[in-house]
C-alpha cells in the first residue's frame, strides 16, 4: 500500500481546501522534482474553467494563475490530453512532448500554450464528474516519470476530489 509523503500528508491537514492546495502546489514541484504544478478546476455542469493554483520554482517558467474562466468550447478537439481526461481519470505520464504521438499531444499546442518538455497530466474526479486537471511539469528536457512519481499522483488526485468540489 503506498501512503504519501510526509510532507503532502501534512499539507492535506490544514483547514481549508484553499490553504491545502495553494501549500499544495510548491510541495508537489519538490515531491516530484518538477519545475511548475499547476491546478486547472472546472465546473462540470458550465463547462467553465481556470487555472486557479501554479506554482513555478523560477520566474522563468510562466506562472499560469489567473483570468477569467473561460468557456471549454471545444478545447477537446484542440487538446488530446483533456479529451482522455474527459473520458477517464487515470493520469496521463508524458515523458517528451516532442516524440509523444498525435492521439496523447497536440505539440504546437502544448508548446504554444504551456511550454513545457514533459508533464503529467492528472485529472481529478468527484462524483463521476470531471472537475480539474493536476498538471507537475518540467521544462527543456525530456523527463522518465518513476513508479514514485506515479503512484505520489494517483494518491494526491485521489485527496483532491472532494476537496476542489468544495472550493467550486
Amino acid at each position: 500500500m503506498s501512503i504519501l509523503p510526509i510532507a503532502l500528508e501534512e499539507i492535506f491537514n490544514q483547514e481549508t481546501p484553499e490553504r491545502i492546495c495553494t501549500a499544495l502546489m510548491p510541495a508537489l514541484c519538490e515531491a516530484l522534482k518538477c519545475d511548475r504544478c499547476f491546478l486547472y478546476l472546472r465546473h462540470p455542469q458550465t463547462g467553465q474553467g481556470r487555472i486557479t493554483h501554479c506554482y513555478s520554482r523560477s520566474p522563468e517558467y510562466p506562472n499560469l494563475t489567473g483570468g477569467t474562466w473561460i468557456q471549454e468550447g471545444d478545447v477537446a478537439t484542440k487538446d488530446p490530453l483533456m479529451a482522455i481526461a474527459f473520458r477517464t481519470s487515470e493520469a496521463v505520464f508524458v515523458e517528451d512532448i516532442e516524440t509523444a504521438g498525435a492521439d496523447i499531444v497536440n505539440l504546437t499546442y502544448e508548446q504554444e500554450r504551456f511550454g513545457h518538455r514533459a508533464l503529467i497530466h492528472a485529472p481529478i474526479y468527484y462524483d463521476g464528474q470531471l472537475y480539474g486537471i493536476l498538471e507537475p511539469c518540467v521544462f527543456g528536457y525530456p523527463r522518465v516519470w518513476t513508479e514514485r512519481d506515479r503512484q505520489i499522483t494517483a494518491l494526491v488526485q485521489e485527496r483532491l476530489g472532494d476537496l476542489i468540489a468544495s472550493l467550486l
